[in-house]
């Protein structure tokens, strides 16, 4: 069993975000957004297409920089991906090449050198298990349905035990049924690992449910 992390803390203040475009003129995302999030917290942000949730989670997880303003993770300014952080996308991305067991072992590439090859194999079982895809590790990604690549996308995220979750719209493209199976997953996951959480949606009541 993989030990149990601390939570990261979050503290974004008054940050801004600005795309150029054409004759020096800027469309601005985000403007004097400030945001707290707790170590072990789970937060939700919601808000209508194109308002600057993918944005913003996306500078918090180092994946952009931002125009104005600061963002620390753990009191360190980000600066890049930040250590021991999980990202799940709404596409889950993974390699077509590779199996499910494979594409989750990938998740542990940060800490690799950290565990033999029995405790990497240990990890990878623990999340199969965790997002009930024991029997399916042999699977390549062509094979399972859309809701069962999405867990593959999460337990790549978890494996390594990170501190941070960030997860933009990972359900939005699934039917309602497959949906609220994994939002009650996800809930259950999180509750037992301790992870600091940053849900995007823009379902209102999947945030709330969350």
């Amino acid at each position: 069993m993989a030990a149990i992390q601390s939570g990261a803390a979050i503290n974004v203040v008054a940050v801004d975000k600005r795309y150029a475009q054409r004759r020096g003129t800027a469309n601005v995302a985000l403007r004097n957004v400030s945001l707290q999030v707790r170590p072990g917290e789970f937060v939700s942000l919601v808000g209508a297409s194109g308002c600057g949730k993918t944005s913003l989670i996306r500078m918090i997880g180092g994946l952009a920089p931002y125009s104005a303003g600061s963002i620390t993770i753990d009191g360190k300014p980000v600066r890049g991906v930040p250590e021991r952080l999980g990202f799940v996308f709404q596409d889950a991305a993974l390699m077509p090449w590779r199996s499910v067991r494979d594409n989750v072992t990938m998740g542990l590439n940060e800490i690799a050198n950290t565990l033999s090859k029995k405790e990497s194999c240990a990890r990878v079982d623990e999340q199969l298990e965790l997002v009930g895809l024991t029997k399916y590790g042999d699977y390549y990604p062509r094979q399972p349905s859309g809701g069962m690549k999405q867990r593959v996308g999460l337990a790549r995220a978890l494996v390594s035990g990170p501190n941070l979750l960030l997860m933009d719209e990972p359900f939005g493209a699934l039917d309602a049924i497959t949906r609220l199976r994994l939002q009650e997953e996800l809930a259950q996951i999180v509750s037992r690992t301790n992870t600091t959480t940053v849900f995007v949606t823009h379902d209102v009541d999947e945030a709330v449910f969350l």
